[in-house]
């Protein structure tokens, strides 16, 4: 503990001297373009991965690297400019009826696959590609992933897969014929190929974020289906089995140690692709990328905390950046059904959820990821802020009343005490015995059993993972919430488990309270919403909250855009002001040092970076430079969002 305290304060007073702000020059935009034209530009852009996968199938993969990849090499219908505004891609148009239930895009003319050498395969890709895309992930056997979200918009693609789900299941009697429920695709689910160029998506609700929805879900993306189903399981199991229509297409694969991605020679916006190669390492074990990029071997390296504090006073203090933005925020997940009788008893009380929400200092938690402005992590909301707009350019997390919960400063130790005497006396005897509850042994294994005697102090056991930072997040939770509250009513216990997996630890629900992230998905709250109902895939903490499920049903069946937002508002706000999760900072990750030239590639809100527009420099960014660019692209987005 002694070392946790120390770091806190050591990063608190980094706090006074570090970044002071360079003048801007009165003239942005000329500055910026000073910058501009100043630098060296190269042709390669080095990056990294740091974990293996099995194949390339962007349809089944959960791995981000493979994501990162293929974003790059399979274009979608759409995809956002520098300013995040969607523009055309494989689609050159497109238009929806008034209540966004049914899309139209017309699909750009000449665009055809190309093989892992750049060939042109003569395969031009129309509208039976994106049609033949959900064609693959309505089939159960080829394994889609996260599935949920386009399974459940597309009109009949629900019914088409639990079809052919229960078919498939030994353990399930239907009458159904696997050969005939296939054949009805075309007729029932609700994507067809109006002709050889136009593609119709309907949908079984509104849905006015569909576009930000195609840019980040790759179940969206076209395949040239003959070629996959040719291939069967071995479809995108390396670079020489998969087609591509995007910017790149992978040049080279050693699995596990690099890959390579080279410019597509028929790419129909080739003028744009200003990075010919880039080209992936695999980290090696023992080595940070930290490491890497100071030896010239990345373009790109995240900077945490105590690597900051090292870094001060050296060559490389002026090019810390700050990261910009991250639509993940990270939350303490809370068991109402575990093993543990005294946490069980009380997280049911809602003065003991408050408890804990207000004994927790978001900002010196906050410090640990960036040690020079914590406030700008802080997060009491489930979506991120910056993410959703109304159509009046309103952000959704200014709805009220989630804008009084955004706002609202839960460091109050004094509160928390309240709270939890509060609870103690609708739950215990005078004498501190918990009403109902006797001593025993908690098995919560395989990470670890714990004795409990049914007596003042709640025995409260954190589970995480054994990483060094999330231990010392532990601790330093441990000491607040025992601090506010008094270790004479609580007794926070962390362990860290070495092993760590959602099917140790999550799913059995061996924890009492646990760490985790989210990210807003797409540009709407029922990405993360319609899954943290009673009966949804990601209510961890297995609650029951029927007013929460009953503002997010009023949300989806709203009239307009603006009443679902207002109805999500109200419901996120009632989860977050009833404490059945603790949202309580964004998982931005500290500050990053770059040899890219920012603002220069796409804005991806909710999907993959591209490289497309990257330019990439000789030497490092310094942050100096990266405000004086960041104020020049501020005036000019301001500027193109009025114009949308």
């Amino acid at each position: 503990m002694k070392r946790t305290l120390a770091l806190v304060l050591t990063l608190l007073l980094t706090l006074s001297t570090a970044a002071i702000q360079p003048a801007l020059a009165s003239d942005v935009q000329s500055a910026a373009e000073e910058i501009l034209a100043s630098k060296e530009y190269l042709n390669v852009y080095k990056t990294s991965f740091s974990s293996s996968y099995p194949s390339f199938n962007y349809y089944s993969t959960a791995y981000a690297t493979v994501r990162s990849i293929v974003a790059n090499c399979i274009d979608g219908l759409v995809e956002p400019d520098i300013y995040g505004v969607y523009v055309p891609s494989i689609a050159e148009s497109w238009e929806t009826n008034e209540d966004k239930t049914v899309w139209t895009f017309k699909i750009r003319e000449g665009v055809n696959w190309v093989d892992h050498e750049g060939n042109d395969t003569g395969l031009p890709v129309t509208a039976e590609d994106f049609v033949d895309g959900i064609r693959y992930i309505a089939d159960p056997q080829n394994g889609a992933y996260s599935l949920r979200v386009v399974r459940d918009l597309v009109v009949g693609l629900y019914d088409y897969y639990w079809a052919l789900d229960d078919i498939d299941n030994p353990d399930v009697e239907t009458d159904l014929v696997r050969e005939e429920v296939v054949a009805s695709f075309d007729e029932t689910v609700g994507v067809k190929a109006l002709d050889e160029y136009t593609v119709q998506y309907t949908l079984t609700s509104s849905a006015p974020y569909f576009l930000s929805l195609i840019e980040s879900s790759m179940l969206l993306l076209p395949v040239e289906y003959d070629y996959a189903m040719e291939l069967g399981e071995d479809f995108a199991v390396d670079n020489e089995h998969m087609l591509y229509c995007g910017a790149y297409y992978i040049s080279h694969f050693e699995r596990d140690k690099a890959i390579t991605l080279t410019k597509n020679p028929l790419y129909w916006d080739l003028e744009n692709v200003t990075v010919d190669t880039v080209e992936y390492q695999m980290i090696p074990e023992g080595t940070t990328s930290l490491e890497m990029f100071r030896r010239g071997e990345l373009d790109y390296t995240s900077v945490e905390a105590e690597e900051y504090l090292s870094m001060a006073g050296t060559e490389w203090e002026d090019n810390l950046i700050p990261s910009e933005r991250s639509l993940s925020t990270n939350y303490l997940w809370l068991d109402f059904q575990g093993e543990n009788p005294e946490f069980n008893t009380f997280i049911q009380n809602e003065n003991f959820r408050k408890a804990l929400q207000y004994s927790l200092n978001r900002e010196a938690i906050a410090t640990l990821r960036d040690p020079v402005n914590p406030t700008r992590i802080l997060r009491n909301t489930i979506n991120a802020e910056d993410a959703i707009y109304d159509s009046n350019g309103v952000d959704y997390t200014d709805y009220e009343p989630l804008k009084t919960v955004k706002e609202t400063d839960y460091n109050n130790p004094e509160l928390a005490r309240q709270y939890m005497e509060a609870a103690v006396a609708e739950l215990c005897e005078e004498d501190g015995t918990i009403r109902g509850i006797e001593a025993g042994t908690v098995d919560y294994l395989p990470v670890g059993t714990f004795e409990v005697d049914g007596k003042l102090p709640v025995t409260i056991i954190y589970v995480g993972t054994d990483d060094e930072s999330e231990i010392i997040m532990a601790q330093l939770m441990k000491a607040m919430v025992e601090e506010a509250i008094g270790t004479d009513l609580v007794d926070f216990q962390i362990a860290a488990f070495s092993g760590w997996t959602y099917g140790t630890v999550a799913d059995p629900l061996n924890y009492d309270i646990y760490f985790d992230s989210l990210s807003t998905g797409y540009a709407d709250p029922s990405g993360l919403l319609t899954r943290m109902t009673t009966d949804g895939v990601e209510n961890v903490g297995r609650y029951t909250v029927p007013e929460f499920d009953a503002l997010v049903e009023k949300a989806l069946s709203a009239a307009t855009f603006e009443e679902r937002l207002q109805y999500f508002a109200e419901a996120e706000a009632y989860l977050c002001e009833g404490a059945y999760l603790i949202p309580f900072i964004s998982s931005l990750r500290g500050y990053y040092m770059t040899n890219s030239m920012p603002f220069t590639s796409p804005l991806t809100l909710y999907g993959n970076s591209k490289y497309k527009g990257t330019l990439v420099m000789e030497e490092a960014l310094t942050y100096e430079e990266y405000l004086t660019l960041e104020a020049a692209y501020d005036i000019a987005r301001a500027e193109a969002l009025q114009e949308q």
